[in-house]
């Protein structure tokens, strides 16, 4: 059967190891691999173990990391005592004679390795096993090779891995560990620079903040039955009905009057049906969905009302650097969102998901021409459909607590520079006057990660939750234009 293993990641504890030595017992022989080798079992203290155990050392450490990477994180394992429904054994020997027998051959420096004894136990019965951990290579490792002569293989034979055994390479395959050198060589340089955005306007969004702005909406809904009451207490029932009326409305309503004579009317006035107290407890229930709901509509208000950071990124050498991916972590009580424009909005789509206040206390008017009984002209809006294009790579962001962005990689010439998907940061207030964030930056056709910081001034004068989940008036424009 084939090999029962989890290669997400290296096996490092002992009881991992058995795990390895027992799923190669399960095994079948053509399960070996490129980071992979067994042998039933071997003398530890002779030229011929020497021989299998160095050569496989070799093929491993000559591996491309790109490529080995794919399997147990880059690290591969030559394994001697076990096999395919054979647990042999080996008679250990001291770690340090192993090495001690193993370095002329190798080298020192040479390739990095690990031993490791464990007794496996299986109903066959149980028996001493060596894992050898070879470690990931990595790029500018130079090319290894057999150090000494050992066992008719000749000083300087270079072994690769290629279908589960350690072979001499073919003319492409010594060609791609020279590139493995050259690629060590050069390292990547970048430079990542804050240009727009500074400073952050941080948001107040403390219980302060939202009781203020609950209160706000509270009296703003109750407004319509407190003028209600007033009109009532002064003796007004019933405000005429052109004091209700505006724009096309007013001009239908005045339309109507002319027509009713004739025994036509084109807008009708249909009667209050709640009580005070009934309009009272719709705005109760109205406020305390909005307190539920609120921290749903923070980061999309924040979107919209928070001016995005711009970042930019400088190219240090003179040669293509590919695929150049960033990521920034910021801490703190920091969230991170895409920014939004009125340019950018579908025309039908809702600002923030809040929940829509009661319909105003007192009569409403209503159309003949739609049939709408609310106060307002109604107004089909376009629905855009989706696009068959496809969408650009977006900013991968994880919130929790404080903030990581993943930016989409970019390709940067020779000394060039490119700007970054603009980031909206929600700093909760009250904040620092600098948030020091960490980045870093790799590329995929030279080794290293560059790291560094960029300190990121934040404004002393915080944005307060009701200004946040208010659409601003560009937004509310451009949904009159798209009309």
């Amino acid at each position: 059967m084939a090999l029962d293993f989890d290669i997400s990641s290296p096996p490092v504890r002992p009881v991992e190891f058995v795990a390895l030595a027992e799923a190669i017992f399960h095994a079948s022989d053509a399960d070996e691999s490129w980071w992979l080798e067994w042998k039933s079992t071997l003398d530890l203290t002779s030229k011929h173990g020497c021989h299998h155990i160095a050569r496989a050392i070799i093929g491993f450490a000559n591996r491309m990391p790109d490529e080995a990477e794919r399997f147990t994180c880059g690290h591969a394992y030559f394994v001697a005592g076990v096999s395919p429904g054979a647990l042999d054994g080996i008679v250990p020997i001291d770690v340090v004679d192993l090495d001690k027998g193993l370095t002329p051959y190798l080298g020192s420096p040479g390739p990095r390795w690990r031993p490791t004894y464990v007794t496996v136990a299986l109903p066959a019965g149980s028996a001493q096993v060596l894992i050898i951990d070879v470690e990931p290579p990595q790029w500018g490792d130079p090319i290894f090779c057999m150090r000494k002569e050992l066992g008719g293989v000749a000083e300087g034979a270079i072994f690769v891995r290629a279908n589960g055994a350690s072979r001499p390479p073919k003319a492409r395959e010594v060609d791609a560990l020279g590139e493995r050198i050259r690629r060590g060589a050069q390292q990547v340089e970048v430079e990542l620079l804050l240009q727009a955005g500074a400073p952050v306007r941080p948001v107040n969004f403390g219980e302060q903040a939202v009781q203020q702005w609950l209160q706000a909406e509270k009296r703003e809904a109750m407004a319509s039955l407190l003028s209600w009451e007033r009109h009532r207490q002064g003796g007004q029932e019933r405000t005429p009905r052109r004091a209700y009326l505006s724009g096309t409305q007013a001009g239908a309503a005045a339309l109507s009057e002319a027509f009713e004579g004739l025994g036509y009317g084109l807008v009708r006035e249909i009667p209050e049906d709640r009580t005070p107290q009934e309009y009272r407890e719709q705005v109760a229930d109205y406020v305390q969905r909005c307190a539920d709901s609120w921290p749903q509509a923070l980061l999309p208000g924040a979107a919209a009302h928070v001016a995005p950071i711009e970042l930019e990124l400088n190219n240090l050498l003179s040669a293509n650097l590919a695929e150049v991916e960033v990521r920034l972590y910021v801490p703190g009580n920091v969230q991170a969102v895409r920014p939004r424009s009125a340019d950018s909005m579908v025309v039908n789509e809702s600002f923030v998901a809040l929940p829509d206040r009661p319909r105003p206390y007192g009569p409403r008017q209503a159309s003949l021409f739609n049939g709408n009984h609310y106060n307002t002209a109604h107004t089909s809006r376009l629905i855009m459909g989706p696009s068959n294009r496809p969408r650009p790579p977006i900013p991968r962001i994880d919130n929790g607590g404080s903030t990581t962005i993943t930016f989409p990689p970019v390709h940067l010439r020779p000394n060039h520079r490119v700007r970054l998907d603009p980031i909206v940061l929600v700093v909760e207030a009250p904040a620092p006057a600098v948030i020091t964030a960490q980045w870093w930056a790799t590329s995929t056709n030279m080794d290293g990660t560059v790291t560094g910081q960029l300190p990121i001034p934040i404004h002393d004068e915080p944005l307060p939750l009701a200004v946040v989940l208010v659409e601003p008036e560009a937004w509310q424009q451009h949904r009159t234009r798209s009309r």
